[in-house]
C-alpha cells in the first residue's frame, strides 16, 4: 500500500474581524480551519498606500502576528503593526500602536 501525503493547505472555515469601532487598540481575527494548521496576519494602515502586491508571505509572517489551530475558533488580537521586540529590530514600523484614525 502507498500513502500518499495531503499537499493541499488548510482552508479557512471561518474568517472574520471584530468591529473595528469595539475597540481602538487592536485589530481582532477570529478563523477556523478545515484541518489542523496555522493562520498568519499582518495589520496595514488605511493610509500606507500598501496593496495586495505590496504583501508577499515572507512579509505578512514577519509581522509575527500567529495562531495554531487544531479545533474550535481561534483569534489573533494584534496590538501593534509588527508583534516584534523594539529592541532586536532597526525598521521604523515595529512598535506603531494600533490607535483610532
Amino acid at each position: 500500500s502507498v500513502t500518499t501525503l495531503d499537499e493541499t493547505p488548510p482552508s479557512f472555515t471561518k474568517l472574520e474581524i471584530q468591529d473595528p469601532t469595539a475597540t481602538d487598540s487592536q485589530v481582532v481575527v477570529t478563523f477556523a480551519l478545515n484541518e489542523p494548521g496555522t493562520a498568519y496576519c499582518r495589520a496595514t494602515r488605511s493610509d500606507s498606500g500598501e496593496t495586495a502586491q505590496d504583501m508577499p508571505i515572507n512579509r505578512i509572517v514577519t509581522a509575527s502576528w500567529s495562531a495554531s489551530f487544531s479545533a474550535g475558533d481561534v483569534t489573533i488580537a494584534m496590538t501593534n503593526l509588527e508583534n516584534v521586540v523594539a529592541s532586536l529590530t532597526v525598521r521604523d514600523d515595529e512598535d506603531d500602536p494600533i490607535v483610532e484614525g
